[in-house]
């Protein structure tokens, strides 16, 4: 059915449909590009809010480890001994 429609459409209309779904093709190229550029764009930004929330942490608990105990840090802090000592090893 379709190579009888194709034969008696003229070149021009063929030319045409051809430009229209070359330029779908590119459209659809340009989407996925952009939408990978926008996940690598919220992952940095997530991964960078993730490493300041670190950093502020270790900080945090580098400056309570000038006046208080681990124990006492992991109190306040509500969180676990092994995983205060392992921020302190890494300032």
């Amino acid at each position: 059915m379709a190579d009888r429609i194709i034969k008696y459409m003229s070149q021009e209309w063929i030319d045409q449909l051809n430009e229209e779904f070359e330029q779908l093709s590119i459209n659809d190229s340009i989407r996925m590009e952009n939408a990978r550029i926008k996940w690598a764009r919220e992952e940095a930004l997530q991964k960078g809010r993730e490493q300041g929330i670190l950093e502020g942490q270790k900080q945090v608990i580098q400056t309570l480890s000038q006046s208080m105990s681990i124990e006492e840090i992991s109190k306040v802090l509500q969180k676990p001994v092994k995983e205060i000592q392992k921020l302190l090893q890494t300032i």
